[in-house]
């Protein structure tokens, strides 16, 4: 079978390196030929050559959800577009999102939707603290700005979602699976260590509460193929999504050393109708972001050496704050055990601290 993927960063990369044990060919589309993913890809297509690609391959994804819209909108007239590009379109205007959301029963903060910045203003005093947020596009903590009496920015835009501000007792996420035939699994949800909207660390398992009911009731409204990230704020064991991501995601990167199947296998699986397994986690097992600096072989001796332990170098080329050059995966026999190799992964990767990377 050929797989196109749309995009070329790590994800893909690491999507055609799990899936290449299933005997699938693996095409890319971007401007950009020297990504990670087309660097390992069967083929690689331009931008212009998006129709071409598409007729070339059996199956279309994704790997982020900002790619070239004609190509996504051409492999869903095509049939071929796993999952569908509703779960694109929602992902374009946070306002959408949160509507969709809400109005499929599933709880999220209280927002407002504004049409200017002085709105979005007036609706964040009312909430006291509010989140401000671009309506379109940003990720990773780009386009938006904490109210808390005071603001450190202002944003531009003509359309705003403002959020009223969860003081949660922790952040948490769930990978879960719907193949072609609807059948659902997923794997256990981890708690989530952010900075500046930055995913740091994780570690799992961490306890469910709703979490997978309110995936499978997501997936569902979607009618939703492949595998999707959500995200969740836990505040007093209820649990609140904050968006979910229709696609392999960051938070899932653990399971490619502690599960018995990865999520980029999962993903491969679910869009090509191939069995979808329960994943079994193996052991306490964590993902640690590599962020702004480059490869180095001491850090990298020193990682190894704690045992239970990888790393991932996705090749980019540039190095700068916040950017997501690599991870570390880790297991530990107890979850106490995992947590010493969290906090020694931490002083060798960021011996200064994580915030002169960010």
């Amino acid at each position: 079978m050929n797989i196109g993927i749309i995009g070329t960063g790590q994800l893909g990369f690491m999507m055609i390196n799990e899936g290449r044990r299933l005997g699938n060919r693996y095409f890319t589309l971007d401007s950009n030929g020297v990504g990670p993913a087309s660097l390992i890809a069967d083929a690689h297509f331009s931008p212009d050559e998006y129709r071409k690609f598409v007729d070339e391959s059996d199956v279309v994804t994704f790997e982020f959800e900002h790619v070239m819209e004609e190509a996504l909108r051409y492999a869903q007239s095509q049939g071929k577009l796993f999952p569908s590009i509703e779960a694109v379109d929602l992902k374009k205007d946070r306002s959408r999102e949160k509507d969709f959301l809400s109005d499929h029963g599933l709880r999220v903060a209280e927002y407002r939707v504004a049409n200017s910045f002085e709105e979005a203003l007036r609706y964040a005093k009312d909430f006291g603290k509010a989140v401000i947020k671009n309506a379109y596009g940003g990720y990773d903590g780009k386009g938006q700005v904490i109210y808390d009496g005071g603001l450190s920015e202002t944003l531009k835009g003509d359309k705003f979602v403002v959020e009223e501000f969860i003081d949660f007792d922790y952040e948490a996420s769930i990978i879960a699976i719907r193949d072609r035939d609807g059948n659902f699994t997923y794997f256990d949800p981890t708690y989530n260590y952010n900075r500046e909207a930055i995913f740091i660390y994780n570690i799992a398992p961490t306890e469910d509460l709703s979490m997978p009911d309110m995936a499978l009731k997501l997936m569902q409204a979607l009618d939703y193929h492949g595998v999707m990230g959500i995200e969740f704020y836990v505040k007093n064991r209820q649990v609140i999504i904050n968006e979910y991501a229709p696609r392999v995601h960051n938070s899932g990167h653990h399971t490619l050393l502690g599960s018995s199947i990865s999520q980029f296998e999962e993903h491969v699986r679910a869009i090509s109708g191939l069995p979808v397994p329960k994943p079994v986690l193996y052991r306490p097992s964590s993902s640690i972001n590599i962020l702004g600096q480059d490869l180095d072989h001491d850090k990298v001796v020193k990682i190894l050496s704690l045992g239970e332990s990888s790393v991932y170098w996705y090749g980019k080329q540039g190095i700068r704050r916040r950017r997501k050059v690599g991870h570390v995966n880790l297991t530990g026999y107890t979850r106490d055990k995992l947590e010493e190799r969290i906090a020694k992964t931490m002083e060798v990767l960021y011996p200064d601290g994580v915030s002169n990377y960010i």
